[in-house]
């Protein structure tokens, strides 16, 4: 095989690979002679200098050695070199390696490190623990240094010593962001030196046109690079023709000539694995599907039940731009919530994997599975200095779509989880979001809040139901294009629901970051027509529509090379590609997926009130957690909830701050080792208190008015179309005086 030592050994003097030579008759005056010719050429002829050292013979070592005391570095350069030659290698390199580091002598930094790498490049004797040494040491002062053109020589070194991946990304970002031409150059010929000349091709082929010692290397990389790709095609290893992708195939081929375990190069499933970065890179919902994930997705696809831990999850991204895979809501009688998971704690990891910046839909379907099956996940929480593992046996999860309830006042409140279908969620639970909001208005309500945050949306002709409660007879709700066409649109139908919200009932529709898909058409709607005043948080942005398109090479078929049929005669497909075909404009024709148009974002739905949630504070969470970890507050309700249960139920709807309402509560407060005041540590206990009320009568909290702001506001807006001064309706007068 053609190696990079063959173009360097034509190019420069192999200093490694000679002996020395026997010694002249006087070899400190021969030394001492070339030593003063460098001074004077400034080091213009180096390797002849070099060769002309090493004649000297090993009586010369002495006098070598008191070269690496000169002042002028390139005499201190050519006696390292003829010291590593001597093979006194550790010796020879340090002395360079100090150069390279230090000298203020111009262009000795860059010559020093470029020598460096070309005694160790050539030299055929270094065993691998030597290599392995000698590379750490090469990164570790490529890291140290501030000089580019240093850099980029002694990682060429370090991955011509052991192969180093990652001496490579040093060069390439210095290839691709510098604006001086001979680090660019530079950086090419070492690129190259280190297999890579996909990014480099064009640039070194500029450069075979230029006369000079550059030049002729660029030619000659180029005419190995050439040889390399007919070669691998005489071999059978790159088909010849327009029918493959080249790039796939060169990586397919170095990595049969390169990595480590020629076992696991298997070039179907590199292929299939090139096939998944495509697809993703294109936006968040176009992905690969294997035949598992399509399995999974005919069984689950917007069913009110799944096998899986019990949770609401959706990517949200951190502060850093990460999108991990976050718990919006567990769902209370589940698994995982009976594990301790709670809201807003981020699964980093499933199965091993981590979650970052991954596909959502990959990451559910992994999070689902056979009941009774168990899944290994870690938790990270606000206050956790290190994620938790935490292994949940996975149930048969009932979801409950639709909670409601008469607010004080007579404001009807409806949690919509997910927009699944009307008929279903009627069917497997008596009750859907028509029936309550009927169950509501013959109870008297005179308002109606609609929390849609953390719904991730549904079935497109749910929402165009719901629409139609709101709406009137054909309002447009949504348009679809694709490639520049109007596709479909939308729009309301009143009787094909039945009940129809009266249209002078004021509505308030709650949104956040979690509203997506189906809720932002619904919420964008109802804004549009003014029929809903919108409070919270911009939504999600998720406007597209997605479709799974099999994929013909990917048919299955039996022993005899034929199609497997399933049972309606179709041929089944082992993969599929999740294709995003159109998007979703909302009536005022603004797009509804999140995009970059320039230096801005756009899409997702604008509330009419912005209302952000309240954050807690850092420090507080670092107390609760220490609190927590106490077992003190479990202890306290364990002796004072008995006897106190009433109480505790009225506390966990409304404590209105006050912690003394809360029996035995300054005993227990003393016994807290605690930075928090009486009144901050009052809101941990309420959350103990909440946590057992629900498990006492088995139903979940869905609503807090104490302390959900954006849930207030949407109360106070209502009560305002209602003309009712809202602190005259006592459980609504502790935040309406302080907004």
């Amino acid at each position: 095989m053609v190696r990079r030592f063959a173009l360097l050994a034509a190019a420069l003097f192999v200093v490694a690979a000679s002996s020395w030579s026997a010694a002249g008759q006087d070899p400190s005056a021969r030394v001492d002679k070339v030593f003063a010719r460098i001074e004077e050429n400034r080091g213009a002829a180096l390797w002849d200098d070099v060769r002309d050292l090493r004649e000297t013979g090993r009586d010369g070592l002495e006098a070598l050695r008191q070269g690496l005391t000169r002042a002028d570095a390139n005499v201190r350069i050519a006696a390292g070199a003829a010291i590593y030659g001597a093979d006194a290698r550790d010796e020879g390199l340090a002395a360079l390696l100090q150069v390279a580091k230090d000298s203020k002598q111009e262009g000795a930094r860059p010559r020093a490190a470029n020598a460096a790498a070309i005694l160790v490049e050539t030299d055929p004797k270094l065993a691998p623990e030597q290599r392995e040494k000698l590379s750490n040491e090469f990164m570790e002062a490529a890291r140290a240094t501030d000089d580019d053109l240093v850099k980029i020589h002694l990682c060429r070194g370090a991955y011509a010593l052991y192969g180093k991946l990652d001496a490579r990304k040093p060069v390439r970002d210095l290839f691709e962001k510098t604006t001086r031409r001979d680090v660019k150059d530079e950086a090419a010929l070492a690129l190259a030196s280190m297999e890579v000349f996909q990014a480099t091709r064009s640039h070194l082929m500029e450069m075979a046109k230029q006369p000079g010692e550059n030049g002729r290397l660029a030619r000659a990389w180029l005419r190995y690079d050439t040889a390399s790709l007919q070669r691998e095609r005489a071999e059978g290893r790159r088909p010849a023709g327009g029918e493959s992708y080249e790039l796939l195939d060169e990586i397919v081929a170095k990595l049969r000539e390169y990595y480590y375990d020629k076992k696991l190069i298997d070039r179907d499933k590199l292929i299939e694995a090139a096939a998944r970065g495509m697809l993703s890179s294109l936006d968040p919902h176009t992905a690969y599907y294997d035949k598992k994930m399509i399995d999974d997705l005919k069984k689950e696809a917007l069913e009110g039940h799944y096998g899986g831990i019990g949770a609401r999850v959706m990517m949200r991204k951190n502060s850093a731009g990460v999108a991990w895979l976050t718990i919006t809501e567990p769902i209370f009688s589940g698994p995982a919530y009976r594990a301790g998971l709670r809201s807003n704690d981020i699964i980093s990891d499933v199965e091993g994997e981590s979650t970052a910046d991954r596909d959502q839909g990959e990451l559910i379907l992994k999070l689902r599975g056979k009941p009774g099956t168990p899944v290994k996940i870690k938790i990270f929480r606000r206050g956790w200095k290190e994620p938790r593992e935490y292994e949940i046996k996975r149930e048969e999860v009932q979801l409950e779509t639709t909670m409601s309830d008469l607010l004080p006042g007579g404001i009807g409140y409806v949690n919509y989880t997910t927009f699944g279908d009307l008929a279903d969620e009627e069917k497997l639970k008596g009750s859907n979001l028509e029936s309550q909001i009927a169950a509501l208005e013959e109870k008297g309500m005179k308002a109606l809040v609609l929390d849609l945050r953390f719904n991730s949306g549904g079935y497109l002709r749910t929402a165009r139901q719901i629409a139609g409660m709101f709406l009137k007879k054909d309002e447009v709700i949504l348009t679809t294009m694709a490639q520049g066409k109007v596709v479909e649109t939308h729009k309301a139908d009143p009787e094909r629901v039945r009940v129809k919200v009266p249209s002078d009932l004021p509505v308030v529709v709650l949104v956040n970051e979690f509203s997506a898909s189906a809720s932002e058409i619904l919420a964008g709607a109802l804004q549009h027509y003014k029929r809903a005043v919108l409070v919270g948080e911009r939504t999600y942005g998720k406007g597209s529509v997605q479709d799974l398109k099999p994929l013909e090479s990917k048919i299955l078929k039996n022993e005899k090379g034929e199609p497997i049929l399933d049972e309606r005669g179709e041929p089944q497909f082992g993969a599929a590609a999740r294709i995003t075909i159109a998007k979703w404009y909302l009536p005022s024709g603004k797009t509804v997926e999140k995009e970059k148009v320039g230096d801005k974002e756009v899409g997702g739905v604008e509330p009419d009130i912005k209302v952000p949630m309240a954050d807690r504070d850092l420090w507080k969470e670092f107390e609760f957690e220490k609190i927590r970890a106490t077992g003190k507050i479990e202890d306290y309700l364990e002796k004072q909830f008995p006897k106190n249960k009433e109480v505790f139920e009225q506390l966990a709807v409304m404590d209105y701050g006050d912690p003394s309402k809360y029996p035995g509560y300054d005993e227990m407060f003393a016994t807290l080792s605690t930075r928090c005041t009486k009144e901050e540590a009052r809101e941990l206990v309420r959350e103990f208190v909440r946590k057992r009320v629900q498990d006492e009568r088995k139903k979940a909290f869905y609503y807090d008015l104490e302390i959900d702001v954006q849930l207030q506001r949407a109360i106070l807006e209502s009560c305002k179309a209602l003309k009712v001064e809202a602190k005259t309706i006592k459980e609504y007068g502790y935040f309406a005086a302080a907004k």
